[in-house]
């Protein structure tokens, strides 16, 4: 469990092709693989991790209930030039995944009580997206957030990835790479 168990790695995790249900609670896997952690999720009668993907133009919002201990990690599509928040309700914690932030939307969030996680759209240069035309590399930047929910601390922690990504166009091998990873820790509400 490598990088979700709390131990520091220099490898990325990585969640796997998004499940074909979409929104919801999931069991997750991890494979160790030699330049990454790899999260699988899969349905499950007892799931412990919880999905919550994007939409183009828009913003997705899930919610996590905090009174049972059943969910241990929450995973999210891959952010670049997007940005996650979250708010304590009602014995919850409710995230949103905004795509393609700009002040509007965040003064939104904000008003509605919500507190950003991170925001990928702030420093354009870790956002990158190029091809070499000569050997066809692809090489880019994006956040990858996944966050622990630890019951008996009663607090939650996301980690945010910044992960450069190499991909041959000709024979579809990747490679990842672990840029910086930043950490926001935030505690349940009293109840």
């Amino acid at each position: 469990m490598g990088n979700a168990s709390g131990r520091q790695k220099q490898k990325p995790l990585i969640l796997g092709p998004a499940p074909g249900s979409g929104m919801g609670s999931y069991a997750v896997a991890f494979d160790e693989l030699e330049d990454r952690e790899l999260a699988t999720l899969k349905e499950s009668e007892s799931p412990d991790a919880f999905y919550l993907p994007w939409k183009t133009g828009d913003v997705t919002e899930g919610d996590i209930d905090l009174t049972t201990d059943t969910l241990t990690y929450f995973f999210t599509a891959n952010l670049s030039g997007c940005s996650l928040w979250y708010k304590f309700q009602d014995g919850r914690i409710l995230i949103r995944h905004e795509a393609r932030t700009d002040s509007a939307s965040q003064n939104l969030h904000k008003l509605a009580g919500f507190k950003c996680v991170v925001d990928s759209s702030l420093n354009p240069d870790d956002i990158q997206l190029s091809v070499d035309p000569e050997t066809m590399i692809r090489r880019a930047r994006y956040y990858v957030v996944y966050a622990l929910i630890d019951h008996k601390a009663r607090q939650v922690e996301f980690r945010a990835q910044l992960v450069a990504q190499q991909t041959n166009l000709l024979n579809r091998q990747e490679s990842y790479d672990l840029v910086k990873v930043t950490t926001a820790v935030v505690k349940f509400p009293k109840a």
